[in-house]
């Protein structure tokens, strides 16, 4: 085996079953883990794919021929096996391919901080052991030993949250068929109004595909809210790590205008550092530096938001345009269940619907991320680059071109031959015209 494997990617470990991702690769990389991180113990968790019970299992093997006593979770949300890791302070391995259809797994590697591993930090070490053509040898065998987490993490939950059934929103919440659904007992203990569309795992993913992004995806959440007269819509991916939201009218919610609310609710409190995606609009500062709040922009990776948390003692909250929401106060870990509480805390609180809350914050015009398929992205930022070298340019992600009244990020997907556009404007109109422009010159139909 060569260094550069097809299945270890930017953040993670992830491919089709099995011809990029099988046992043989589980098993090395948990030598891999091993003998680089020089842990005692570590913490592994999966999902509910139909290929997560041997892949884990080879995982887990790999890991105690190098020594490594394991704790095994079971079937577990990515926010559980984090707590775990918070809880306990090891290493972390959850199998899982996160929103990715059901041939896909994966592996993500969470350090004791509760930091992801990723390329550049680590990710790339385990590669080069996990390429060795012979594996070292074995020591004298891990232990094994089986952990619950789910009533632990649920107590957290209900105690931080025992206040908020008081007026309380009605909530739908579709779990796309994934682990979602496992902790959903809090909501019953605490009280809170909800109904629950596929929140039994099953590997298959038989109603939707479990990609929170995909506007397809949230069809049967948003029929659910309109026939129940809910006030909410919540929807988790795959492993549960990632949230979309859907407001009382069965609409879905802008991602980062929700991320203002959910800043508002903590600047209230008091002040602090809030980070947020660069492809957020623009009122998501100004709504921050409005409150009194630092207002902090980031490079795309959930991975650099956790650790910005981490690394400031006035830190509050970050978000990915994703569906990654993050709290310091929770340990900074990207929980959809812990952010949809906070949610439902501030719909509560302020007695208003989610469309009126966003309206407040909705100032400008955006198109969402588009994708644009190509297999030389770099290539696209640079034409933009010189077509408006006149327009202030960062070249952090991708490229971001901003004016007075319009601007643009283009970047590379992480893993697919894809460059992702986001535009603002200050009008529909505006944003109309800046986007034919820039189909035009990337040689896309809009």
């Amino acid at each position: 085996m060569s260094t550069r494997l097809p299945s270890f990617h930017a953040y993670d470990i992830r491919g089709i079953v099995p011809s990029e991702l099988n046992g043989e690769l589980l098993y090395r990389t948990g030598r891999a883990v091993a003998e680089w991180s020089g842990a005692a113990e570590v913490i592994v968790g999966r999902d509910a794919r139909l290929s997560s019970p041997a892949l884990a299992e080879a995982l887990m093997l790999g890991l105690r021929a190098g020594g490594v006593t394991v704790l095994d979770l079971g079937v577990v949300t990515t926010p559980m096996l984090n707590y775990a890791v918070a809880q306990f302070n090891h290493y972390g391995l959850m199998v899982t391919a996160s929103h990715n259809p059901k041939e896909y797994n994966g592996v993500k590697v969470i350090d004791p901080r509760v930091e992801q591993v990723y390329y550049g930090r680590g990710l790339e070490q385990i590669e080069v052991l996990v390429s060795r053509a012979e594996l070292p040898v074995d020591k004298p065998e891990g232990g094994l030993r089986l952990r619950a987490i789910l009533p632990e993490y649920q107590s957290m939950l209900a105690t931080r949250f025992r206040d908020i059934a008081v007026d309380a929103p009605a909530v739908v919440i579709d779990c796309s068929s994934g682990v979602g659904g496992l902790p959903l007992g809090v909501l019953d203990e605490l009280g809170l109004r909800h109904t629950l569309l596929y929140h039994v795992p099953d590997g298959e993913f038989p109603h939707h595909a479990c990609d929170t992004l995909r506007p397809e995806n949230l069809q049967d959440l948003r029929r659910a809210v309109r026939e129940r007269r809910a006030d909410l819509g919540i929807m988790f991916d795959g492993d549960a790590d990632r949230v979309a939201f859907v407001d009382e009218r069965g609409e879905i919610a802008r991602l980062d205008l929700v991320f203002a609310l959910l800043a508002r609710q903590e600047l209230e409190r008091a002040p602090g550092r809030v980070f947020y995606d660069l492809r957020f609009s623009r009122a998501v500062s100004q709504e921050i530096e409005r409150l009194g709040g630092i207002a902090v922009k980031l490079r795309v990776g959930n991975p650099f938001h956790k650790e910005a948390l981490h690394r400031h003692d006035d830190a509050l909250l970050a978000g990915e345009l994703s569906g990654h929401i993050m709290y310091r106060e929770h340990f900074g870990i990207d929980d959809p269940l812990y952010a949809a509480l906070k949610l439902i805390a501030f719909l509560a609180h302020s007695g208003k619907g989610l469309a009126e809350h966003l309206q407040s914050v909705a100032r400008y015009a955006g198109s969402g991320e588009r994708r644009i398929e190509t297999r030389e992205p770099a290539a696209l930022v640079e034409r933009a680059r010189r077509r408006y070298a006149d327009a202030d340019i960062s070249m952090v992600d991708g490229i971001t071109v901003e004016y007075s009244n319009w601007w643009f990020n283009l970047r590379p997907s992480n893993t697919e031959p894809v460059a992702k556009l986001v535009i603002e404007a200050e009008t529909p109109e505006q944003l109309a015209a800046h986007e034919a422009e820039l189909f035009a010159l990337f040689g896309a139909g809009a």
